[in-house]
């Protein structure tokens, strides 16, 4: 693959784990009604790390996120629930590029920014998920139904 990529290690985590710090004490002080909008790269570094795959340097021009140990294209959606509310079946994910990947992971995180759920879908399963709406950006409810939870913090739920 010739786009560049990077192993994300602990010291990643710690450095995300500051700005994480400093994310939740703005959103505190603005009373919950701005945020930083970090919650994308949170998720990619998350579980990038977690998964032991490279984090693209630029996944804009590469179309997908990570590439993971068989060299599979991986796309990284994050959501996150506020002020401790759950996720609904109607909240819909970030739109997905027509670039080709091979899978996509799914994090919900609570909102400490840390992770509750780990999802995992083929592309081939999302792609009419992913044309049936305009935007491309299609509901939880659509991802989940053609997906597997491959980790559940509560139910400690630890696949791949």
């Amino acid at each position: 693959m010739n786009e560049k990529s990077i192993e994300v290690t602990q010291k990643h985590l710690d450095l995300i784990q500051s700005v994480v710090e400093l994310a939740t004490q703005y959103e505190k002080m603005m009373d919950h009604k701005r945020k930083l909008g970090i919650t994308g790269e949170i998720g990619e570094v998350k579980a990038c790390y977690k998964y032991h795959m490279r984090l693209m340097l630029d996944s804009q021009s590469a179309g997908y996120d990570a590439i993971d140990n068989e060299e599979k294209k991986v796309q990284i959606k994050t959501r996150r629930s506020e002020l401790g509310k759950k996720l609904t079946n109607q909240t819909r994910l970030s739109s997905f590029s027509r670039h080709e990947f091979d899978y996509c992971l799914l994090l919900l995180l609570d909102k400490d920014y840390d992770i509750y759920e780990i999802w995992k879908a083929e592309a081939p399963a999302l792609d009419s998920v992913i044309e049936n709406h305009k935007r491309r950006n299609p509901p939880l409810a659509s991802f989940r139904r053609v997906g597997e939870k491959i980790f559940d913090k509560k139910n400690n739920v630890k696949s791949k």
